[in-house]
């Protein structure tokens, strides 16, 4: 079996980058995988500010650092990623990550940033040691319906990043 863990970057609840990371779990086989969701608006913002101890916020950084696959989900908040990840994030170890693949998804207002992923996100990653999947994702509002289900374009991005986990992590 295993373990991928989402970690959702944004302040808000049902986010475009959370509904994005469940269309993407739905997609893989249950059998083999074991998922959990880490929430980091949930978390004390004290203690990711390292103003505290927080029993969730270290449970949260163990179960990342048990699992073998990562999503790190996030809005994009001035041209890059939300704090909430790069505070999450800033507390692992050096090289703690080596070994895992993360799928890097993030979402914008707009196609503008659309290699804030690979200029950002995917390298603040990569300094933990971890392996970025090539088939990362950003989407913005021309990738939803107007009845808010996803295009067949980000249906098509969420397939090629499932299929890059899946041959990844066999």
């Amino acid at each position: 079996m295993k373990i991928l863990s989402t970690v959702l970057g944004s302040p808000f609840p049902g986010s475009s980058s959370e509904k994005i990371a469940h269309l993407f779990i739905d997609k893989l086989p249950k059998q083999h995988w074991d998922t959990t969701m880490v929430d980091l608006s949930k978390i004390s913002s004290s203690a990711l500010l390292l103003r505290s101890k927080d029993e969730t916020l270290n449970a949260s950084i163990e179960h990342v650092l048990n699992s073998n696959v990562i999503i790190a989900a996030t809005p994009t908040y001035r041209a890059t990623y939300t704090g909430l990840i790069k505070t999450f994030f800033d507390q692992f170890p050096e090289n703690s990550l080596s070994g895992k693949l993360v799928l890097p998804i993030q979402t914008g207002g707009s196609a503008a940033h659309t290699l804030s992923v690979e200029h950002g996100l995917a390298p603040m990653i990569r300094t933990l040691g971890a392996d970025v999947a090539t088939k990362s994702i950003y989407s913005w509002g021309d990738h939803w319906n107007e009845d808010g289900t996803p295009s067949e374009t980000l249906k098509e991005l969420i397939d090629q990043s499932v299929n890059e986990i899946i041959s990844k992590s066999a």
